[in-house]
């Protein structure tokens, strides 16, 4: 009889400590925080796990990615990059030696995306110097988000179909955004606006805006330099500077100070929630295109 009861109990006991093995995810590393963004967009999050080298409070312009990332591509199903900042074109020939069937996506150069030249204070000094910043244009966004899908498609050509799917809500939530700088643009007081870093070239072009830049060739400008972008802001009534959390808000802050009603204003052109990080930029422009 105890036998006959330990008989029947035995099948729970073993369903009870059954143990559920979940699948492994698929590993999509990008190099910035905002495609990770958009890559978490068009893939199925549950079955991706989407990995970024460069953290949001570091400059891309100067990170160096660790050899555990460097290795861990060699696992990867994809790697996708903006394909224009400095550590991103190093970090692709590492790739091709250290994990050579990793595939590639180079935003850019796929995507046809034209770069612009840097905005430098010696524009009569010759320079090839490219504006990497392609992510902070909502109209060049959209087209990457669908790069981004066709890309993935390929790889897993069972979910392409719901990648364009996503990809296509994706650029009217874009479109939607594009539409109000738009308006901001058109609306303004002025089309100039002052900032620290050149990051907002893409931006400036899609709407019309001009950068009045801060930095000089990636350095704090000098006495003589400073007066001059003084007597610009005041010529042009431009009150504030924006200035990117990753660099100094030294100059920022102190041509404000020489600006009647300046200030320095804060972006984060890297956090990864994209589209709510540009709505706040866009927030920011319509006042201090209006101040």
């Amino acid at each position: 009889m105890k036998i006959t009861r330990l008989a029947l109990l035995l099948p729970l006991f073993l369903v009870g400590c059954t143990v559920v093995i979940q699948p492994k995810k698929e590993v999509v590393f990008v190099s910035i925080p905002p495609l990770r963004w958009v890559v978490a967009q068009i893939v199925d999050t549950a079955t991706t796990r989407i990995e970024v080298f460069v953290p949001e409070s570091s400059s891309p312009e100067s990170y160096e990615p660790t050899v555990r990332q460097i290795r861990a591509l060699a696992d990867a199903k994809a790697y996708i990059s903006i394909g224009l900042i400095d550590f991103e074109q190093v970090l692709e020939g590492q790739i091709k030696e250290i994990a050579p069937k990793t595939p590639l996506l180079n935003l850019a150069a796929s995507a046809g995306i034209e770069p612009l030249p840097e905005i430098r204070h010696h524009q009569d000094q010759q320079h090839d110097l490219q504006d990497p910043h392609i992510w902070l244009s909502p109209r060049r966004m959209a087209t990457i988000g669908q790069e981004v899908a066709r890309f993935l498609g390929e790889l897993t050509p069972d979910s392409a179909s719901a990648y364009r799917d996503r990809a296509q809500k994706l650029v009217e939530r874009i479109d939607t955004l594009d539409d109000r700088l738009d308006r901001i643009a058109h609306t303004a007081r002025r089309k100039q606006f002052a900032i620290g870093h050149p990051a907002l070239g893409y931006l400036a072009d899609d709407y019309g805006l001009q950068q009045i830049v801060i930095e000089d060739e990636g350095k704090e400008p000098s006495v003589r330099m400073m007066k001059q972008l003084v007597d610009s802001l005041q010529r042009t009534g431009v009150k504030s500077v924006l200035y990117q959390r990753q660099t100094s808000d030294a100059a920022a802050r102190a041509i404000a100070r020489e600006v009647a009603g300046g200030r320095a204003v804060m972006f984060d052109p890297l956090v990864e929630k994209w589209l709510d990080n540009m709505h706040e930029l866009a927030d920011t422009l319509q006042v201090i295109l209006n101040e």
